[in-house]
């Protein structure tokens, strides 16, 4: 993933986060250009972090869902607690 543009990057954070989206859901969301969005969700296709599926709702349009990054990566989703706080146990 180091090796991808910065657009790239912030197009797989946005889709991880929202968890499935169209094109477009993701150009507006991210406010980049459609062709950079179109670009970025190629790159990350041929890397294998993103999944295009056909919309059930619009055969024309695709839905794409983003994937783990290689086990190399650290995920910072959980680590947003300061430390030492309550788990909730």
């Amino acid at each position: 993933m180091a090796d991808l543009p910065p657009s790239a990057k912030l197009v797989h954070l946005v889709l991880q986060e929202n968890d499935r989206m169209t094109q477009s859901q993701v150009t507006e969301e991210t406010q980049l250009a459609g062709r950079t969005v179109r670009d970025a969700l190629g790159r990350l296709e041929d890397a294998g972090l993103v999944t295009e599926e056909i919309c059930l709702k619009d055969a024309r349009k695709r839905v794409y869902t983003a994937n783990s990054p290689e086990s190399g990566e650290v995920d910072h989703t959980e680590s947003d607690a300061p430390e030492g706080a309550a788990t909730g146990d």
